[in-house]
């Protein structure tokens, strides 16, 4: 299996780099200009638009929060969904599957393997996000008044990541369980766009209140205390286990999954 997870690496590498690159965009960009923006980003702080697209411009550690802890796990948990829905349903379509499942492996070993090298290329971009970030931040210190420490920035991108972790084992699970590819990529971007403003509309509207559990934005505090004191346990707690047990039932269903015939797991294939 080990031999197989660093396949999956290798695989990856190109992902791994190109998408690392991208999402340093928002460090480089967005952190690094507020020095010339936060007078006006304060007068903006209370406008409606903002605060449904979850966004608060107080201060610097809101700002970080709204911009960094927000979007950029948003963006990432876009590879999540490419990478889980392309790594079963995908391989399977483009004919890869069936050669891998000839390896002399039970099938808990493939799923398991392809799902830890999902996690672990994730988080390397999330580590690269973070240094960028850390670098950034100590470059313009001395222009902000916030209290704020580098390993403050440094461990707010870095617990972002068990969103991200989440998203892309339930698309994982979505692509063993789907019929093919393109409804498990459906599927997984509805979640991810329903949980990001459901979460936002929640928090100011109080008929979805009662929903507000089952968005997964719900549990990513982009407030300027989380930035710098960190993330609930309770809320990493909860997005970590969306995300171990969408792997069990990615490991259940796979094994239960008749490849090439692209049908759904209730369904059987007849002969004619």
């Amino acid at each position: 299996m080990f031999r197989l997870l660093w396949q999956e690496l290798l695989f990856r590498r190109s992902a791994i780099i190109s998408w690392s690159l991208g999402l340093c965009f928002f460090p480089l960009v967005y952190i690094a200009i507020y020095p010339s923006v936060a007078d006006q980003m304060a007068g903006f702080a209370d406008l409606e638009l903002y605060q449904a697209l979850g966004m608060n411009l107080g201060s610097f550690g809101d700002w970080v929060g709204s911009i960094l802890i927000v979007f950029m796990p948003l963006v990432a948990a876009i590879y999540g969904i490419i990478n889980g829905t392309d790594t079963l349903a995908g391989e399977e379509e483009d004919g890869r599957l069936e050669m891998v499942v000839t390896l002399p492996l039970p099938r808990w070993q493939i799923v398991t393997a392809k799902a830890i090298a999902l996690a672990i290329s994730s988080f390397i971009m999330f580590v690269v996000v973070a240094v960028v970030s850390l670098l950034v931040f100590q470059a313009i210190q001395s222009q902000i008044d916030t209290e704020m420490v580098g390993t403050d920035m440094f461990t707010a991108v870095l617990l972002a990541w068990p969103l991200v972790f989440a998203v892309g084992m339930l698309s994982l699970f979505l692509a063993a369980f789907c019929a093919n590819r393109r409804i498990a990529s459906i599927i997984a971007a509805a979640v991810l766009v329903v949980s990001y403003f459901g979460s936002n509309l929640a928090a100011s509207t109080t008929a979805l209140e009662p929903f507000e559990p089952f968005f997964l934005f719900t549990y990513l505090d982009a407030s300027g205390t989380a930035v710098m004191e960190g993330q609930a346990a309770g809320d990493l707690f909860v997005l970590l286990a969306v995300g171990l047990v969408s792997f069990a039932l990615a490991l259940f269903f796979f094994q239960r999954r008749d490849l090439t015939v692209g049908l759904w797991p209730w369904q059987r294939a007849r002969v004619s």
